[in-house]
């Protein structure tokens, strides 16, 4: 009996964090990345750049960050390219 009280305890907190991590902007914050699983922005998430280098987009998004018009922020990143998407450094912006 108390295998089974502890099963449906660890069930519950996946399927709980499995909620919260749905949430674009409680996702963005806790694993640092708004792309999904094929590579492209989630909904709502916009690719800002790109930058060449690293440093370029660091300064970037921290005048995003302190501009404080956007919901939530994902940090530089590399994107490979593809679509309308050049090569290069991105952050993104969360624009419901």
């Amino acid at each position: 009996m108390k295998i089974r009280r502890l099963h449906s305890a660890v069930l519950a907190v996946a399927l709980g964090a499995s909620v919260l991590a749905s949430t674009p902007a409680f996702a963005a914050t806790q694993t640092g990345a708004a792309v999904a699983s094929g590579g492209w922005p989630t909904p709502d998430w916009y690719l800002q750049g790109p930058y060449q280098t690293l440093a370029a987009c660091d300064l970037a998004y921290e005048d995003a960050a302190q501009n404080g018009q956007y919901t939530g922020l994902v940090y530089c990143h590399w994107f490979r390219g593809g679509g309308p998407y050049l090569a290069g450094f991105y952050y993104e912006v969360y624009i419901p």
